[in-house]
């Protein structure tokens, strides 16, 4: 697929985002005005891994019969495959479960299955690659054993020492033959957040997937954490569309009974408010989605002095910029809490053990990866 089509203009982010939340009249109007011929919506929907969300709101509505038969039923035909891997994911995230809970171990699940179960209307609602568990930061040593005792391999990159890039980095990946993880022990990373750890695990909450309950993060929370990491990976120019129909329909799903300015001054606390007031705004204002979340949305006409203009480029999310994503990194320096000398200097002096982290290693540094990992006295605490 040219890498043109998989670019999503605001438009295509909107008809998503009404998809996903059956709104189908509007939907309905935003696929008749596309440029673009509505299978070519279905394959920018595959290159976004949204194929699945689609295919499942469109089940029941009349809005199937724009689409071609065939382009349907090959979407079908991948949705079944998915469901056979997804099937795998979830009998490992169990095991992964049941080898944590008998070491005593705290853990949180995040993102994949519980997002698909609670916002997409089941654990097969959602496509998902990997499983995203969260861990305090105190035992991070302990969970990478367990990790290690259960089969899986390290895959990112140490650099000098583990301390100094668990220092800079927020979560390391593994893989087994079994699945992929992505073992996180905090939210995010930046000289500029002061998150309180000890809150975000007393707030967690419970839900279950196929049955069985996972500790989740509470829905301050997961706001917080869908922010931060589309503030990473903007500031990095790849920003995911799936993450952005996430956080809408998590907001939507949550407007009503979240004290919106009680989130925002929790936010002024931890050094996040304009992180979450740009992001959620920005997101909200691409989507076309004021309605979907009204209490929100008047909150942030409140804390407007806190917006950064955003370039009037073809994709807003995207931004497409020049000279490797330049313009993503001065807009994402302007939304944080410090100094633009500060972001600048916390982006030259991370870049490296972020590099590190989510570059493959080769054969040899994964091999001494996994020895500093399992060693005791090299261990990160």
């Amino acid at each position: 697929m040219a890498a043109s089509m998989r670019v999503a203009t605001a438009q295509d982010i909107a008809l998503f985002v009404r998809l996903a939340r059956r709104d189908y009249d509007a939907a309905a109007r935003l696929l008749r005005s596309r440029q673009a011929s509505p299978d070519a919506f279905l394959d920018l929907a595959v290159a976004h891994s949204l194929s699945v969300v689609v295919l499942r709101a469109l089940e029941d509505s009349p809005l199937r019969e724009a689409f071609s038969p065939e382009r349907i039923e090959a979407l079908e035909s991948r949705r079944q495959e998915w469901t056979k891997r997804s099937l795998q994911f979830l009998a490992e995230l169990e095991r992964l479960a049941e080898r944590f809970a008998a070491a005593g171990q705290r853990l949180m699940l995040l993102k994949g299955p519980y997002l698909a179960s609670r916002f997409y209307g089941g654990w097969d609602g959602r496509e998902f690659v990997d499983l995203d568990l969260l861990v305090p930061a105190a035992d991070r040593e302990r969970a990478f054993r367990l990790l290690a005792n259960a089969g899986y391999t390290p895959k990112s990159r140490v650099i000098l020492a583990p301390r100094l890039t668990c220092y800079f980095v927020h979560a390391f990946d593994f893989a087994s033959a079994r699945a992929k993880v992505d073992l996180h022990w905090c939210l995010s990373r930046h000289p500029t957040f002061r998150m309180d750890e000890e809150a975000i695990w007393a707030g967690r909450r419970s839900h279950a997937v196929r049955g069985r309950p996972y500790d989740v993060l509470s829905d301050e929370h997961e706001v917080l954490f869908a922010v931060l990491s589309l503030l990473r990976d903007m500031e990095r120019g790849k920003a995911k569309v799936k993450n952005v129909v996430d956080l809408i329909c998590l907001l939507s799903a949550i407007d009503e009974g979240l004290d919106w300015d009680a989130f925002f001054a929790a936010r002024r606390s931890d050094g996040t408010l304009r992180p979450a007031v740009n992001i959620l705004g920005l997101c909200i204002d691409v989507a076309h989605a004021p309605d979907a979340v009204p209490r929100l949305h008047r909150t942030l006409v409140r804390h407007a002095d806190h917006r950064v203009s955003v370039p009037p480029v073809q994709s807003p999310l995207l931004f497409e910029p020049p000279l490797g994503g330049l313009g993503n990194k001065l807009w994402c320096a302007r939304i944080y809490e410090g100094s633009r000398l500060t972001w600048l200097a916390w982006w030259v002096a991370s870049l490296p053990f972020r590099m590190g982290v989510h570059r493959p290693p080769s054969r040899t540094t994964t091999a001494g990866s996994r020895r500093r990992v399992d060693s005791r006295s090299n261990g990160v605490s």
